[in-house]
Formats: structure tokens, sequence, C-alpha cells
């Protein structure tokens, strides 16, 4: 497996409530150290957030348009995590359920959009994210209750917390909510009743959350305690151009 793979020290991936893995160390502390210390955060400080939404997005696409000097750690990573290979590797990872919505390596092609856009001839693509999250008034989180685009296969979340960031928080959760009819196409689709949490992630650097999007996939991001800086974070995603193939 690749080195900077974050999918190599998942021990077990759980069925229940819906199929998802977590692990609090999921790179080698020098990698993970290295890519620390080489976040973009000038690019991104000169990104404002957006009115209406507590997060900010930067994909690897838009840093290479802009020709922005990334360090070759996030280079590595990103070309990684939208590859053929990594892609393959989820599949197995998640394998039974997979099988299940016919989504096989072999019947996939994808445009990994690191090259020409494939748009018209691919099923699906992969794509990576910086993602910053903003301090909250009163503690509040940034993402309540949701299921994610119906478009969408996987979604990994890799957390980066500020070396002085004293908060409590800010985990990703894993909720027993109720199996619903596919969603819309919106990213962001409210639950009003996301059931019990079942599993959380914590908030901390290396710690990785990865779930296959199913149905009653509902997650949603705790609440952040006396936080002063920013939530940092990785998404790593995989995702349908048109219509489900199941």
């Amino acid at each position: 497996m690749h080195e900077l793979s974050v999918l190599q020290n998942i021990k077990k991936v759980y069925n229940d409530p819906y199929p998802h893995c977590v692990t609090d160390r999921a790179l080698p502390e020098k990698y993970i150290i290295e890519l620390q210390n080489n976040l973009p955060d000038s690019y991104i400080d000169s990104k404002p957030f957006a009115t209406v939404d507590p997060s900010q997005r930067i994909k690897w696409k838009t840093l290479q348009e802009d020709n922005w000097p990334v360090a070759n750690i996030w280079k590595d990573f990103f070309a990684y995590h939208t590859s053929r290979e990594y892609f393959d590797a989820v599949c197995n990872l998640f394998e039974p359920w997979a099988k299940k919505m016919s989504i096989l390596p072999q019947k996939i092609t994808l445009d990994d959009r690191t090259g020409i856009n494939n748009k018209k001839n691919s099923h699906a693509y992969t794509e990576c994210q910086f993602v910053r999250h903003r301090v909250m008034p009163g503690g509040k989180t940034t993402r309540t209750a949701h299921l994610d685009n119906g478009m969408e296969i996987y979604a990994g979340l890799l957390y980066f917390k500020h070396p002085q960031d004293t908060s409590t928080g800010g985990g990703f959760n894993i909720h027993d909510g109720p199996k619903s009819p596919w969603h819309d196409e919106k990213n962001n689709n409210e639950v009003d009743n996301p059931g019990a949490v079942v599993r959380t992630c914590e908030y901390k650097t290396n710690a990785f959350a990865m779930f296959w999007n199913t149905r009653n996939s509902v997650h949603s991001v705790e609440p952040r305690k006396n936080a002063q800086h920013q939530r940092w974070s990785i998404n790593i995603i995989g995702r349908y151009y048109r219509n489900r193939m199941w």
C-alpha cells in the first residue's frame, strides 16, 4: 500500500449503522508532521469565507490552476488519493457493499481530474479538498446531522488540529439514523431525527474517518468548546457524474 495512504492503518470496517471505519493514526508520524507543517495557510487566508457557509473548501484542481507552490508531499498525497489505485483500494475495503451496489472497479470508468476532464466518457470522479471551518459563536457546530450528496460513493475526512488548539469537541459523529429514500443532489440534506451517536472520530491531528454513502449514512460534527482556531481537515471523495448505477 502507498506510504501516504490514509487506509494503511484501518483495522476494521464497521457494518452498523452503515459501513464506516475510524482510526486515530492514519499516517506514520513523519508524514503527518510534514503535511501539517506545509498546509497552505496563506493561500486559504486569501480566500474569504462565504457569508452563507461556515466552511471553506479548496479543491486540488484550484490550487493547480492558480499555480500555487504546494509542497511536494501534498502533491504526492493528492495525486495518490485521487488515483485509480486509491479508488480501487476503497472499493476493496468496502467490498461487500460495493458488490451489493454494483460498484466494482472493473465496471467504473474513472476521471481522476488530474488531467483532461473526461466527464462525457466517465462514470465517476475522485477529488481531494483542503477544508477549514470557521470558529462558530457560542460553540455551535459547523455541520449539524445530515446526509451527503446522493451521487457520492464514499467520503473520507483526515483531521489536522492546530498545535495550540486547546478546544474540545469537533469530532466526526456516526449516527444511527433512519433509513431514508434517496436524497437529492444537494450537499447538505439536514436530518431532523438523526438517531443516537454510535461512534465518534475525535478531532485531533491524524485522526481519520470514512464511510460508504448509503441511504442512512447520517453524520455530523460535534460542537467545539473554547475554540480559538479554525478547524482543518482534508476531504477525500468519490462521486458519480450521472445517475447512480444501482
